[in-house]
This record gives structure tokens, sequence and C-alpha cells, in this order.
């Protein structure tokens, strides 16, 4: 009798979980259809690096990158929780046939018993430990909720129930031993207990393990844990290729312009709803977030989640109704009615200021540990904004209108463009039509005189190691990253194009980008146009002329550094080490050097400067300014000098500076000035040679 039991309460079990997955599945399909399938080898790969062996887990949870000892207990939920199904499987098995794993042998069957009822006790310690982190420790956007409590509970209901009904099962049997440490434990408690009573125990617990199994399962979907399904697909259907690509649109589509609707996504983008994890992480590292902005890409999926649930829900009743022999045509046109009439997406439930505050800096998707792109879903709903409602900050508007007429966001005549070269040597196609490389100038180191100085310092350097290179001149446009990046795709595609044609005119396979907002959109965009180029950024340029001996370091340049990672040219492009080459080679043989300090946010985990995804040419009226965020931590290094790699970084960190009024503490200098001021003679310095730190201002380097 049990098994027939046992067997109907298993296939309700089972059967209510797959109409579950499958009611899912179709909520994610009202997308557009693609979900990538290359590079099988890889994705199973990637399954068993992140999802088996749950790689990203360990890496920092807490601000500042440092790690702490709560990323930690995942990992023994997980392991503990595969390894303990394992237990879970013999129930079940048992239940059917009467049978045990017992058929493995007599040396391996006891090490089984063994590891299980030991991870049984690991996962219920880590139970413990997340209890105690939500009550005590309580950190921000992981509340104690009733879900949460319902799931912990849910799983050491199953361990307990594990330790219980083997320990009555041992006594019944009339051994009290051997069937793993914990459970002899529990067997020993009642040890003189009345056989037949322990054996109604057993089965009290063995049943108490099937319904709690059966019960969990069919609550994750509906509970914060639906990661638990949703995070193995959504891992190895990740994007495999180079991350921070927005699509092509096609702008003779109007049903193409950006994401203003759920079912515009793709599948695929709808899939990272189902993956959450709400860790959090994403939110914790966010500059907008920790700038008391109005986002949080955690709960940003979150919304997008519930909003594909409820707009799946109102797609399945239409559905349903339609099938019906005889629809009931008031229901029928009711539900259509509200599918029509439900508040918008974007303006809606995603409000436009949580669009606005992002800097698609990538922090939230590098720390995913499933692979969520949140800053591609933000990019396509400002476009939407910008395109369909026509819906945006004032300031972007005026940046918008400086393209279209001068083609750079500062409004600047585009015939002035050369005129941060007078006096030096810079060939243009003109004049050097069959350069090894073509440099980029771009719309900061063209227009804004503190870049200027960068892009005078660079082609010096270029000079030096006798780089054979030439520049568009007029005909350079911006690369249109300012308007992709903050939603106006027509006129990205418009100066892009235009870009690619002067450069494919002159036949040029080579370019250095000094601006990695530059450097990411011409190496990884432009394709979509036509331009296949071989894009250098001048800190790798300059690391390889380093490396090469073209150039050498002579002169001492500050006391100390530090270095700020740009978010475009380390997190999307990985570009880390190049800069700290440049540095390393100019401190090495300085023996009253301090040499690089570090930030604790550096690297991948490096904190934005606040100027990306147009936010450049927009104002912070909320919070406090992301910029002056970073510059306490520049400050706190106690470094006599700051280095960064990008024009963006030179200009916000500058005001960051100067808003703390410590402009006589720090000098900001990219890369490229500090390998120019160390290759002047002084003699004959075409750059001043600084003072000792503690003198040396921002003026100071004009």
């Amino acid at each position: 009798m049990k098994p027939l039991i046992f067997a109907l309460v298993l296939a309700c079990g089972l059967g209510l979980l797959a109409w579950t997955i499958s009611r899912f599945v179709r909520f994610m399909r009202v997308g557009q259809p693609w979900i990538p399938t290359d590079r099988l080898p890889e994705r199973f790969l990637s399954v068993v690096i992140y999802w088996l062996m749950q790689k990203k887990v360990p890496e920092p949870t807490m601000d500042h990158a440092k790690r702490g000892f709560t990323s930690y207990h995942h990992l023994a939920i997980f392991w503990g929780f595969l390894i303990v199904s394992l237990g879970t499987m013999e129930v079940w098995v048992n239940g059917m046939t009467g049978l045990d794993f017992a058929f493995l042998g007599g040396f391996l069957y006891p090490k089984l018993v063994w590891t299980i009822d030991m991870f049984n006790l690991f996962v219920l310690f880590a139970i413990g430990f997340g209890f105690f982190r939500r009550l005590v420790i309580k950190p921000r956007l992981i509340p104690m909720s009733l879900d949460a409590g319902i799931i912990l509970s849910a799983i050491a209901s199953l361990m307990i129930t594990h330790f219980f009904y083997h320990g009555f099962h041992m006594v019944a049997a009339g051994a009290i031993e051997g069937e793993g440490p914990v459970s002899s434990v529990v067997a020993g408690w009642f040890a003189g207990m009345d056989v037949d009573r322990a054996h109604t125990f057993s089965e009290i617990f063995w049943w108490g393990h099937v319904v709690f199994g059966l019960a969990f399962l069919n609550y994750v979907p509906y509970s914060k844990h639906i990661h638990i399904l949703g995070s193995l697909p959504n891992i190895f259907f990740r994007n495999l290729g180079q991350r921070g690509i927005m699509p092509k649109l096609n702008l003779e589509d109007e049903n193409d312009w950006g994401v203003g609707k759920i079912e515009q996504f793709t599948q695929k983008s709808l899939m990272d709803q189902y993956a959450c994890t709400e860790c959090a992480r994403c939110s914790n590292f966010c500059p907008a977030y920790n700038t008391e902005k109005p986002l949080s890409p955690m709960h940003l999926i979150h919304d997008l989640r519930d909003e594909m649930i409820e707009r799946g829900q109102i797609k399945d009743r239409i559905a349903k109704l339609e099938a019906e022999a005889n629809p009931i045509t008031a229901m029928l046109d009711a539900a259509k009615k509200q599918w029509d009439d439900r508040a918008p997406m974007v303006g809606g439930r995603i409000k436009d200021e949580t669009l606005w505050a992002c800097t698609t800096c990538g922090a939230c998707q590098e720390v995913c540990p499933v692979f969520i792109d949140h800053p591609l879903k933000i990019l396509q709903m400002r476009t939407h904004l910008v395109l369909t409602e026509s819906r945006m900050p004032a300031e972007l508007a005026r940046t918008f209108a400086n393209l279209e007429k001068n083609s750079n966001p500062w409004g600047i005549a585009a015939e002035r463009r050369m005129e941060w070269a007078e006096g030096l040597d810079v060939p243009t196609i003109a004049t050097n039509p069959d350069p090894e490389y073509l440099l980029f100038v771009g719309c900061a180191g063209a227009f804004d005189d503190r870049i200027k100085k960068t892009m005078r310092a660079l082609v010096e350097v270029l000079h030096a190691a006798q780089v054979n290179f030439a520049v568009l001149g007029e005909s350079e446009q911006c690369s249109g990253d300012p308007a992709r990046r903050a939603g106006n795709e027509y006129l990205f595609q418009s100066q892009a194009q235009a870009n690619v044609t002067a450069i494919n005119d002159a036949k040029i396979r080579k370019v250095i980008a000094s601006c990695p907002h530059c450097f990411h959109t011409i190496k990884n965009e432009y394709p979509q146009l036509g331009g296949e180029y071989e894009v250098i950024h001048h800190s790798e340029l300059i690391a390889h002329l380093l490396a090469e001996g073209r150039i050498t370091p002579i002169h001492p340049v500050a006391k100390s550094f530090t270095y700020h990672d740009s978010c475009y040219l380390g997190r999307w492009n990985g570009v880390y080490d190049a800069p700290r080459q440049i540095l390393d080679a100019v401190t090495r043989n300085d023996e009253n050097s301090g040499g690089v300090i570090e930030m604790d946010r550096s690297r991948e985990h490096g904190f934005c400067c606040g100027g990306g995804g147009g936010r450049m040419w927009m104002e912070e009226k909320i919070g406090t300014r992301v910029n002056n965020n970073r510059a306490d931590e520049i400050l706190a290094t106690g470094a006599a000098a700051v280095a960064v790699a990008c024009p963006f970084c030179t200009i916000m960190v500058t005001d960051g500076v100067k808003a703390r009024n410590a402009e006589d503490q720090v000098v900001i200098l990219d890369v490229a000035e500090v390998i120019a001021k160390s290759l002047a003679r002084r003699q004959q310095n075409t750059l001043p040679v600084p003072k000792p730190p503690e003198e040396v201002t921002e003026a100071q380097t004009d």
C-alpha cells in the first residue's frame, strides 16, 4: 500500500512542478525569439565552472570589494544540497521499491551514508547562519522576509527529518550505529524505545521528508529561490562574446526602437529574471545606488520579472479563452482590454529617473554570479524613451542638438577640431596618407581644454617613439558613444557611419583611441557598420613601446601614484595591466618613489567616475555626486598623484578633488602625461617638470 500511496504523492508533486515550469517558460516566451546556442562545449564548461563549482559565489559581496565570510555559506548550502539530494533519492527509491543504495557494496555504501549524513549537518549549520545573518548582521538589501523564512525553514526541515528518519529507523532495526554519525547520535537518544513505536516514528519522519521535499520543490518557483531553477539555463545560454555591445537597431522599423514593453526584450533577456539570486551584489557595487540614486539593479530585475509574469498571466488567460469551443465574449474582450490597457512598463513600473541614473559602468554585470545583463536592458529602455517617447533630460536634448549641429557634445564649431594641435607636428591623412596607425582624437581631446593637454602629451610620446600615425582632422566626428548610451540610436548610426566611411576611405586598419568610450565603440560596435579595425588604447600602445625599449622613462614624476580604472577600458574590455605597467616603469628606477598604491575598489571592482552612459552631460541632482565619492577614496590613499586613462575620468576626478578643496593634495594625470613628463628633458621640456608632490597642484600641470 505504501508504494502506491507514495507513487501517487510523487506523481502529483512532480506533475505540479512540471506544470509550473511549463507555465513560467510560456511567460518568458512572450519575448523576441533569440536564445544563443553556439559554442556548445564552452557553454557546458560554463555550467561546470559557474553553476556546479560556483566560481563566482566566493567573490566579493561587500562594499569596497572586500571579501567576507557571508559569501561562503552559500557554497555549503549549494554543495551540501546536491549531496544530500542523493539521500532524498534513496528515500524515494525506498518508498517505491523498499530498496536502498546498499547494493553499492559494503565498502562504498557506508562511506556514502557517512558523507550524506555529515553534509546534512553542514547544510543545517549554513541555514542557521542564514537566519543569523538576516536577524543579527542585517546586510542591506537582504532582509529577513517571510519568503526567506519559509525557504530556510523548509531546507532545515529536510535536514532534520533526514536525521530523525534514519535515527528511528536504526532503533527499529536494533542497530544504533552505522548509518551516519549524526543519525547515530539521534538513534542513541531513543535507544530504549519500543521497536514498533520506533518504526512508527520512522515512518512519520519518512513521510515528513517526502512531503517537505515536494512542497519545497513546488514553492521554489513562486519564491525568491526561483534561481535554483533559472540559474543553470541562464549560465548555459549566457553571452560568450564581447560584453557591453548594443545591438544595431533597424531604424526603419518603429517596433525596433528600443524596449518599451516586456515582450520587446529577447527571450534570453527575460530568462535573466528567473536567474536572479537576490544576493544584492549588483546593487551593492552600483555607483548610482551607492550615491543615493533611484536605481537598484536588483530591484530593476525584480520589477521586470513581475512585469513579465503579470503580462504572461494575461496572455495565458486570453489563449485559454480563445481555445474554448464557445468562449464567453465578455470575458475574452475584458482580457484583451487588460492586455492593451496596462500601464506602460517604461515610465510606469520602471521610472524614467531609474534609467537615467545608470552610468553603464558594468559593475552590476561584473559581480552577478549568474551573468544577468543589467546595463543592456537599461540602455534598450532608454532608447525607447528617446526614439519613441522623445522623453529625456533637458541637458541631453542640448547635447543631442550639439552633436547634430557640430558633431561634438560641446557644441563647438566642427572646423575648430584641429586647434588642439597648433604648434605640434600632427600629420593628417592628407599629409601622411599611409600611416601605420590612425590616432582617433575624440571630442574631448579636440575640444576640452584640460584633455587637449593629454592629447598633446600623447603626440609627444608617439613622436619620441617614432610611431607612424595620422589623424582624420576635420573629417573626424564624434564616435557616437554619447548618443548611443543616451538612447539616440539614430544619431549614433549617423555619426559612426560617417567615421567608418572616412576610415575605410583612408584604408586604415589600425586605430589608436585615447578615450575608452571611443575605444570600446570603434573596436566592438563599428563592425556592425562595416568598420573592422585593430583598435588599441593609448595605454596599451605606450606599455608596448616601453616593453620594446622604444621609449625609456628618465625623470621622476611623483613620489607615489594611485590608479583609477576606467570602466570602459577595464570592466568592458579587460585592460587593467597596461596602465599599471606604465606607472611601474616610471616608478621602478626612482629610489624615492612610493610606487603605486591600489585603492580598495580597483581593477574589475573599480568605482565609476560617474561620467559614462551619457552622465557626463547630465547634472547629478539626486544624492551625492559619484565623482565626489571616488575622490574621497583617492584622497584616502595619500598618493601624490592619481593616474587615469580616460578623458571623462580626468574631468570627473578633477572636479571631485576640487569639490573636496584638495587640489593641493593630489595631481590628476593621464598615463600619457605621466610618460611625457618622465621623458621630457629638463632643459628643453615641452611639459613642466613637477614639483614635489606636496606642492603640486592641477594648475601647475598646465
